[in-house]
């Protein structure tokens, strides 16, 4: 193959488009041929340097994707960047892996080696997003790049984000077979015909998908969501916490009038320590009597354990007639709000960067939200939870009829962040076919619905509210029953892929 780049800068040029299908960009097509570049860089030099080459890849694409990490406001600007590199540093390695994976198959098996490069991605994605390591860190899925893409994005009802994922290196595979791999006229006709096939048949899938799911006979109940648009500093000086306080509650007050029965809050709505500030407890309960409405409100919580405060970023539920209850975050973004494997050595707890040291809560809590007479089972997840496939199922089988997600982007100013955040809400809303209200304190706020159209937002840095009638009780999904079935599927099936490839290279030497 004649050069005319080198290796490294058809690496970076993958990095480069990849970041250009991935939000806020959301050029959700370029994505089908990200890979190609990287590719061609490796049969171009005899399948060498694939770890270096996959490297460069990752590191350019979670470099321009993740730099946001370093604006955050809510810690020290030497911390922030220290964890955006750690991070960048981190998911470069999966990478790495992929394209050592990719050299090695090219090089036993030739060009026809990567018709495995789906199921070999798919399984990388799958144990670096996998919820039971420690490490784990799911927001980079391929999925996201098809944000605007919504039919697309229906494979996820079925496979979650890596069927969606496994379709788009799939494209890319296609295509790089058509380009570079050795096939006859008469071959390439018919790859050509299936191409369009699967583009347009997915298309057309996706749309039949959305349209029923639009008109599938169900239930709502009416939601209004709350954007304060709070600096996240000045909300936290505690003269002024009282007056906060109230603000949110005259916001909602306004919507009172609409016959909303739920109201979602932001994460950290309540600028304290809730359980242990009695006056606003009462405030929101009173709200909560008098009007005859729900309120879930993010806040901190602590508890005290033979002489030790517990620290938690907590959920709280108020419903007319019942206590309120309290869901603790599980899972907490590594080295911002927790040291990883601090249980495992006690003696990384004397570790301060800056962390919050929060403790893990331990259930998927479902509560009944609604007035005295319309309710629905509400589960809320906490921020950076939404971005955990694994976390979000889990209060669908425990129950929940209706999702919300509290948030509080207002660290990462106007970044691309919140506009990741929100395209991860909009794949759990497919996943499981189920309304997801997100409240974010500086936005984006929205209603998106089962079918992951988004019904009602407001923009990043703005103040207002949405009021929407949430569609409820829709059948459980595949993906909802079955978890990840498929992607445990392509993991076995990427084992008999290493598997041959190891054979062919024994068979070579033959």
């Amino acid at each position: 193959m004649k050069r005319r780049f080198s290796p490294e800068t058809l690496a970076i040029l993958s990095g480069l488009l990849l970041t250009l299908s991935f939000p806020p960009f959301d050029m959700f097509f370029v994505a089908w041929v990200a890979w190609l570049p990287l590719w061609a860089a490796l049969q171009q030099i005899g399948w060498q340097r694939g770890f270096k080459l996959g490297y460069i890849t990752g590191f350019v694409f979670t470099l321009t994707s993740l730099n946001w990490i370093a604006n955050n406001s809510g810690t020290s600007f030497l911390v922030a960047s220290a964890s955006m590199m750690g991070t960048v540093a981190y998911i470069s390695l999966w990478f790495g892996l992929f394209g050592l994976i990719i050299s090695r198959s090219g090089r036993n098996l030739g060009t026809k080696g990567l018709w495995l490069a789906p199921i070999f991605w798919v399984s990388i994605e799958f144990l670096f997003s996998y919820h039971g390591y420690t490490l784990a860190f799911p927001w980079l899925s391929l999925a996201m790049t098809q944000n605007f893409a919504l039919p697309i994005l229906q494979l996820a009802e079925y496979g979650g984000i890596y069927a969606v994922s496994f379709w788009v290196v799939m494209i890319n595979t296609i295509l790089y077979q058509l380009e570079f791999g050795k096939l006859t006229v008469r071959t390439q006709q018919l790859v050509w015909g299936i191409l369009g096939f699967i583009i347009v048949g997915t298309f057309i899938f996706g749309a039949v998908r959305m349209k029923v799911v639009g008109e599938l006979k169900k239930s709502s109940i009416r939601v209004g969501i709350i954007q304060t648009n709070l600096d996240p500093h000045e909300k936290w000086i505690r003269e002024k916490k009282t007056k906060h306080v109230q603000a949110i509650l005259t916001q909602s007050e306004k919507l009172l009038v609409d016959s909303v029965k739920i109201f979602i809050w932001p994460e950290s709505a309540i600028p304290a320590h809730l359980s242990y500030y009695p006056q606003f407890d009462r405030k929101i309960r009173k709200f909560v009597e008098t009007n005859a409405v729900s309120i879930l409100t993010g806040a901190l919580h602590h508890e005290e354990e033979a002489g030790e405060y517990i620290y938690y970023n907590s959920a709280f539920f108020y419903s007319p007639g019942l206590p309120a209850a309290i869901y603790s975050k599980q899972g907490l973004v590594p080295f911002a709000e927790r040291i990883p494997l601090v249980d495992t050595f006690p003696v990384l707890k004397s570790l301060n960067i800056g962390q919050a040291n929060f403790q893990p809560g331990e259930e998927a809590l479902i509560y009944p939200m609604g007035d005295r007479e319309e309710v629905t089972d509400l589960g809320a997840v906490i921020c950076y939870e939404s971005a955990d496939p694994y976390i979000f199922r889990e209060f669908l089988t425990n129950g929940a009829d209706l999702m919300s997600i509290v948030t509080n982007d207002a660290w990462l100013g106007k970044s691309p962040g919140p506009y990741q955040h929100l395209a991860a809400g909009r794949l759990r809303a497919i996943e499981h076919r189920v309304s997801v209200a997100r409240a974010a304190q500086t936005g984006i706020s929205a209603m998106i619905l089962p079918s992951g159209r988004i019904a009602a937002s407001i923009p990043l840095g703005e103040k207002g509210e949405i009021v929407y009638d949430a569609p409820i009780g829709l059948p459980r999904t595949f993906y909802t029953k079955n978890g990840d079935a498929f992607g445990l599927t392509i993991l076995l099936l990427s084992a008999l892929g290493l598997l041959a490839v190891m054979f062919a290279k024994s068979a070579g030497k033959n």
